[in-house]
């Protein structure tokens, strides 16, 4: 199964859309073309650690950004109740890479959330064990005469 950081981010929105039916989900963090409300998916930092046998352990924090009409009376009660439902849903979320091989449980951890002004931050990260493929390379053939010489 390969691992992206696009496919975190649809993975994540197809899991969260039956519970936020009325926001758009999107990787991109640009918001010229999104309506609020929506919720954004920022890669802020990644970490690679060498473990044994040609694996490692890839350390990803991500900050899923959540933006409601910043003239509402409510806003503040809105962003709180968004991030209380997430931390009730973010634990762990299924991961698809978009083949058929089925689907993998993303755990969360170090999750936490804040609200700004402007936006609820929920941040989260992401500890994924990941493996190189392996390139086979044949075994070379050697020449060798099979006759023992006495050195002459």
């Amino acid at each position: 199964m390969n691992f992206t950081i696009s496919e975190v981010a649809q993975s994540l929105a197809a899991y969260l859309q039956p519970y936020f039916p009325d926001v758009s989900i999107q990787q991109n963090p640009s918001q010229q073309n999104a309506d609020p409300p929506c919720m954004f998916l920022q890669q802020r930092y990644s970490y690679i650690k060498i473990k044994m046998s040609g694996r490692w352990l890839r350390q990803i924090g991500l900050d899923l950004t959540y933006l409601v009409d910043y003239n509402l009376p409510n806003l503040q009660e809105l962003y709180q109740a968004a991030a209380e439902q997430l931390d009730l849903l973010m634990e762990t979320f299924p991961y698809s890479d978009g083949t058929t091989e089925g689907t993998a449980l993303l755990r969360t951890y170090e999750r936490e959330w804040r609200i700004d002004q402007d936006a609820m931050h929920y941040k989260f990260e992401l500890q994924v064990w990941v493996e190189q493929p392996e390139t086979i390379t044949p075994m070379e053939t050697m020449d060798y005469q099979e006759a023992v010489t006495d050195g002459s």
